[in-house]
């Protein structure tokens, strides 16, 4: 029981650690310039989609009264 009492942290760094720590780091950095890239193309093909998102919606709106000023003719028809 007295030996768990009296640890200590010894102050000594190798070079390995040392190693360790920049591959991480600059692993993590070369990680985060990837993400920052992809994150840049995806809001610039985002913006490139983004009108033809609208004049898609607005397609849609026009065939939708469309199709029902068809239904109508066809109802006055059939009467």
């Amino acid at each position: 029981m007295r030996e768990a009492e009296n640890w200590s942290v010894q102050r000594q760094v190798t070079l390995g650690l040392i190693f360790a720590i920049l591959l991480q780091t600059s692993g993590a950095l070369i990680w985060s310039g990837r993400v920052g890239e992809r994150l840049d193309y995806l809001e610039q093909s985002s913006d490139r989609q983004s009108p033809l998102a609208e004049r898609l919606a607005r397609l849609e709106a026009e065939v939708r009264l469309a199709r029902e000023s068809l239904v109508r003719i066809e109802r006055r028809m059939d009467e």
